[in-house]
């Protein structure tokens, strides 16, 4: 190899920079990147065993369960578009400027009165169903009619009344000294009467789901019927306590 040009002059010579070469030009694997490596490796794989699971989820479910989720699902979104519309239309009454304190006040005696039925402390109508749990044996446990009250509402109740006492937000269900069933500590006798205001298309296939609200009524000795109706009136309501420490801040 000469001194000038440092040109490599036998073959050997030549061999031995172009491996020097290439070893410079190969890509090094530091520890951090074979880390990095590992983590989304276990990533990919993590996220593959979730989409399974959810896949099996749904495979193993009946096909009145995937209706009723394809029916809440319709519903709900029905009732965000219809509310997103009011709302649009409310706000643009506001904006325009022409009877706009009516306008307000209308929208807010509105909204008190949705708020009114929401908190129990008014009566309400409307279509939906009414359930009747027979229980001679007088079988039928708390938690049992509380499963049928929870199946009424993620089926999309909005007002609900056992016996004469209005579901709220608070409402218990317990057992008496007697054995009897206590709603908000009242008795509610035998046979049991819930109505719910409601879709009852969706509502009375909803109690009906293999392993669901009436399934748990008959393992208690008990029978469920419901029967959608048109005008379902519920006229029970609660009073609300004055709070003792807590006051409006404007």
């Amino acid at each position: 190899m000469s001194e000038g040009t440092r040109t490599p002059e036998t073959r050997d010579q030549q061999r031995v920079v172009w491996g020097r070469l290439k070893d410079t030009l190969r890509p090094q694997a530091t520890a951090s990147q074979v880390i990095v490596g590992l983590l989304c490796l276990l990533l990919g794989v993590s996220l593959a065993a979730q989409m399974g699971r959810n896949d099996e989820s749904l495979e193993g479910a009946s096909q009145q369960e995937l209706v009723r989720l394809l029916d809440e699902s319709g519903r709900h979104s029905s009732d965000l578009e219809v509310e997103n519309a009011e709302l649009e239309r409310t706000l643009e009454t506001l904006r325009s400027g022409r009877e706009g304190d009516v306008a307000a006040r209308n929208a807010a005696e509105e909204r008190l009165g949705d708020l009114e039925i929401l908190a129990g402390t008014a009566p309400a109508r409307g279509r939906g169903i009414v359930v009747s749990i027979a229980d001679p044996e007088g079988g039928v446990r708390a938690s049992t009619l509380l499963g049928v009250l929870q199946e009424l509402r993620n089926a999309g109740a909005e007002v609900v009344q056992i016996g004469d006492v209005r579901v709220v937000a608070s409402t218990s269900i317990t057992t008496g000294p007697d054995g009897g069933l206590l709603v908000d500590g009242t008795e509610v006798p035998a046979p049991y009467t819930l109505r719910a205001i409601g879709d009852p298309a969706v509502m009375e296939p909803a109690l009906r789901i293999p392993g669901g609200a009436a399934d748990s009524v008959s393992g208690d000795g008990g029978t469920l019927a419901a029967t959608a109706e048109e005008d379902v009136r519920i006229d029970a309501t609660v009073e609300l306590s004055r709070p003792e420490h807590s006051q409006v801040v404007k």
